[in-house]
C-alpha cells in the first residue's frame, strides 16, 4: 500500500495488540477439553466479517464489538423488499456507536483510533463517549456528559458501590429504569436491588450546588432566578446526552446528502431503549426498531456473520484503450487466491461470493 507513515503506525499498532490477542485466544482455548483444536472457531474482525483463529490479529480486530452489532441490525431491520435505509444506534455501558445501513455495508480503508492512524479494512462505525456508565458533570455552567466512564467498578452510583452520577442513575430517578424488574445482583456482596435513593440524593445535591452557582450569576446579571429541582437535573443530562449522540448520526446521513426522515431507527444494546425514542424524536426519524434479541444483538449479529477472506495488491498504469485488460486479469488472480485460501478451509465453490 502507498502512504508509508500509516502503515507503519498500523505495524505497530499490530505488535502491540497482536500478541494481547493471542493470549487471550490461548486462554480461551485452554478452557476446552483436547478436542477443541479439531473445531472450527472464527472470530469477528473490524470489517464485518469472520476470520479463522489461526489469521485473527488485533489490527482487523479493533471494532470487532460494534461491527458484529452493524451486522445483527444490518440482517434484522432491513428488508429488500422494503428498502428503508436503516441507522444502529448500539448504545451500551461506555459507548455509543452509530453506523448506517442501505443495503451494503459501508467500508472505510484508512481511520484515525486514539490518534494513530489504521490502515485496514473497517466498516464506517463513530463512536461516541456516551454510555450508561458515562459520568455526570456540572463545568463552568454548562451540563457535561462523559467521556469519562463509571465503568463495571465501582458502576453508577445506583451499583451500591461508591460511584458516581452517571446516565444509568439519571434514567434510575425519572422512572426509565425500574428497579423492581432488574436482579439483586449489586453491592459488595451483589446480593442488593438497584439503589434508587443513593441516585436521588446525588442529583438533589448536585442541584443544589447547581442552583447555588446559577444564583449568584443571575444576581450578578440582575437576573430572576428559578431554582431547577433534581428530576429537572436529572432529565438536562439525558438530553444532553441525546443530543451528544444525535451528532455522529447527523454526520452519517445529512451530512453526506441522505435524508434523515426516510431512516429507521435500529436500536440496541443494553441501554438503546431509555434513550431510542427521544433520539428519533430529535432526528425527525418516525420508526424505531427494537430486535427482541437487542440486549445481546451484536453476539446475534456475530452468529450470522460470513467468513471473509480479503486480499489486495497494487496496480498502476496509465489509463488507455486497451488498459482495462490487464487490469481485470489482477483482479481476478486477486479474487482466485481468496476463493483458494477459502476452499482450505473447508468451503465448497458454490459457497464463495467474490466482490471486487
Amino acid at each position: 500500500m502507498v502512504k508509508i507513515v500509516p502503515r507503519a503506525h498500523s505495524a505497530t499498532a499490530d505488535a502491540y495488540l497482536t500478541p494481547g490477542i493471542r493470549r487471550y485466544v490461548d486462554g480461551f482455548a485452554s478452557g476446552f477439553d483436547a478436542g477443541f483444536g479439531r473445531i472450527r472457531v472464527d472470530f469477528m474482525q473490524s470489517d464485518g466479517g469472520l476470520a479463522p483463529i489461526e489469521h485473527f490479529s488485533g489490527l482487523r480486530a479493533i471494532l470487532s464489538g460494534p461491527a458484529a452489532g452493524v451486522v445483527g441490525y444490518s440482517t434484522t431491520a432491513f428488508s429488500a423488499a422494503e428498502p428503508v435505509p436503516v441507522i444502529g444506534f448500539d448504545m451500551g455501558g461506555t459507548s455509543t456507536d452509530v453506523s448506517r445501513f442501505d443495503g451494503q455495508l459501508e467500508h472505510v480503508f484508512e481511520t484515525t483510533t486514539a490518534g494513530v492512524a489504521i490502515q485496514a479494512p473497517q466498516l464506517d462505525i463513530n463512536t461516541v463517549a456516551a454510555g450508561g456508565g458515562s459520568r455526570l458533570f456540572f463545568r463552568n455552567g454548562l451540563m457535561v456528559v462523559g467521556p469519562e466512564s463509571a465503568g463495571a467498578h465501582p458502576g453508577p452510583a445506583c451499583y451500591r458501590k461508591g460511584g458516581p452520577l452517571a446516565v444509568t442513575d439519571a434514567n434510575l430517578v425519572l422512572g426509565r429504569l425500574r428497579a423492581e424488574h432488574f436482579p439483586h445482583i449489586f453491592g459488595p456482596s451483589e446480593d442488593q436491588p438497584l439503589d434508587v435513593d443513593a441516585a436521588r440524593a446525588l442529583f438533589e445535591a448536585l442541584a443544589a450546588d447547581i442552583n447555588a452557582e446559577t444564583r449568584s450569576q443571575h444576581a450578578a446579571a440582575g437576573r430572576r432566578h428559578t431554582d431547577k429541582s433534581a428530576m429537572e437535573i436529572a432529565l438536562g443530562f439525558v438530553q444532553v446526552a441525546n443530543e451528544t449522540m444525535c451528532r455522529p448520526i447527523r454526520a452519517l446521513t445529512e451530512a453526506r446528502g441522505h435524508s434523515m426522515q426516510v431512516h429507521a431507527l435500529a436500536s440496541f444494546g443494553g441501554a438503546g431503549g431509555q434513550h431510542a425514542c427521544a433520539v428519533a424524536a430529535s432526528l425527525g426519524v418516525r420508526r424505531v426498531f427494537v430486535h427482541r434479541l437487542a440486549s445481546v444483538l451484536s453476539a446475534y449479529g456475530l452468529g450470522l456473520a460470513k467468513v471473509v477472506c480479503e486480499e489486495q495488491a497494487p496496480a498502476a498504469a496509465t489509463w488507455a484503450p486497451g488498459a482495462r485488460a490487464p487490469l481485470l486479469a489482477r483482479l481476478a488472480a486477486v479474487a482466485e487466491d481468496c476463493r483458494a485460501r477459502l476452499r482450505c478451509q473447508g468451503f465448497a465453490a458454490a459457497q464463495i461470493e467474490a466482490q471486487r
